[in-house]
């Protein structure tokens, strides 16, 4: 509080009347100077340096951290983020005191908190540079900058040796490993876990973000499957922040909910044990995917399990009167290039406009399951449609398996080079044959998002 003080009184000085008599302060520059200093002094004071739970935002979680200055303007920081291959797990770079608008702590080079500064295009709402408030007992206070709205306030507590063990490595690179084999376009959705209850085998699913330390919890159900978890459910739709400590997913507030005649509360989950298992997620194919096992205090042991569920592409149903469509800009392959704009759509069928899916239409003239292309016919001025046949072989959950057959509709003849293309193209999107439904969240419209394991294509549809 005193070094605060001090700095607010040399601009009060500044600005108050002359008088006779000399000031008792030297020049504000020299006042600015020692204010800084000694807050230079206090942040190297602390022997194992200081530990930050940095919670960005109100909504966000939070980053566990411990921060050693040095009299050398160096600052030696350690996170639990692991992004860029655990660049932030310990890192030193530079920092500066300002005096402006007070006294302020300004991180330098690229670290940890400018990474959190840029996600979602500098506006998640992190910041790297923080006003300095006060001193509360040993504990220093500090706001950030230039947030918009309400400002975060963070608070430095002096660190002891053993706060290192609350560093949650290994937790925080191995949860990296469920964020793959998932959706990418327009930064992609959470990866998606389910967490077993082994002793009374119900099934938790929820998206845990990463990035912003946030659980978005789905929904529950009893057993283990997506078959059996359909019959008896449970939504919870449910957010919240959460901490990674000691090994241990913390979350910010308890989440409660009831389901089989089980009252389950969710407030820290301690995972330990970290493996790969072989799992399906395209036609039948294996491959290697996370697991990890360990407890919740009150509900015994655990498993946490890569899952591409989402209930809210259950909302994806048939469509009796319009099909599904969606402007074939939308049509992306596995590496998140639009197959119209520079891709195979555009080189076979320039004159396409749209996607088109029918999915239980009831038609006199188009086929109930089908898909393909809507185009501008310039031969005629108006448009024609060309549509591949499916199948639904199955639809469990958000998953839907359909077969394509050899049947294609058409309202003006193609051409054969035009059906050759139809087949290449439909093939390539539905390779393997299952594709997982997922929702945009749009304000207005419902968008539905479908991932092909198989391949990572991925398309948008309007209902």
């Amino acid at each position: 509080m005193r070094i605060y003080t001090l700095f607010i009184l040399s601009f009060l000085l500044i600005t108050s009347c002359v008088v006779q008599e000399e000031p008792k302060l030297g020049p504000a520059d020299d006042r600015a100077k020692e204010a800084i200093e000694e807050l230079k002094d206090e942040l190297t004071s602390a022997p194992a340096g200081w530990k930050l739970a940095y919670r960005p935002t109100s909504e966000s979680g939070a980053y566990f951290m411990l921060l050693d200055f040095n009299e050398d303007g160096t600052v030696n920081i350690k996170s639990d983020l692991s992004a860029n291959e655990g660049e932030f797990y310990d890192r030193t770079i530079y920092y500066r005191i300002d005096a402006a608008l007070g006294l302020e702590l300004v991180f330098e080079t690229y670290g940890v908190f400018h990474y959190l500064f840029e996600l979602q295009q500098a506006s998640f709402g992190a910041e790297f540079e923080f006003l300095f408030l006060e001193q509360d007992g040993n504990n220093l206070i500090f706001q950030s900058l230039s947030d918009s709205g309400f400002p975060t306030i963070i608070e430095l507590e002096r660190a002891s040796p053993s706060d290192t063990d609350k560093l949650s490595y290994d937790l925080s690179s191995n949860l990296e490993l469920y964020d793959s084999l998932a959706p990418q376009i327009f930064g992609g959705i959470p990866p998606i876990q389910q967490v077993v209850l082994e002793s009374s085998g119900i099934s938790i699913f929820w998206g845990i973000d990463l990035a912003q330390r946030i659980l978005y919890i789905d929904m529950a159900g009893v057993g283990t499957t997506i078959e059996e978890i359909s019959t008896n459910n449970v939504i919870i739709d449910r957010q919240v922040g959460y901490t990674l400590l000691e090994g241990n997913i913390v979350l910010d507030e308890p989440v409660s909910f009831t389901i089989g005649g089980v009252a389950i509360t969710l407030s820290q989950i301690s995972l330990s044990q970290f493996t790969n298992e072989q799992q399906v997620y395209c036609a039948g194919t294996p491959i290697n995917s996370p697991v990890y096992s360990g407890t919740i205090s009150g509900l015994g042991s655990v498993s946490v399990h890569k899952s591409l569920f989402d209930s809210d592409g259950l909302d994806f149903q048939p469509m009796a009167e319009i099909p599904y469509s969606v402007n074939v800009l939308f049509v992306f392959d596995g590496d998140a290039n639009s197959l119209f704009q520079g891709g195979v759509i555009e080189e076979e069928f320039p004159t396409a406009t749209g996607f088109v899916f029918n999915y239980g239409l009831e038609s006199e003239t188009q086929p109930a399951n089908a898909l393909g292309f809507s185009l501008d016919d310039t031969s005629s001025g108006g448009s024609k449609t060309y549509l591949r046949t499916f199948d639904v072989v199955e639809r469990v959950g958000n998953k839907m398996s359909l077969a394509l057959t050899d049947s294609i509709y058409y309202d003006i003849e193609p051409t054969t080079e035009e059906e050759q293309a139809m087949y290449t193209i439909t093939d390539s999107i539905f390779e393997g044959g299952d594709v997982y439904i997922f929702q945009l969240p749009l304000d207005g419209l419902t968008i539905f998002w479908l991932f092909n394991p198989c391949n990572g294509y991925e398309l948008f549809l309007v209902q």
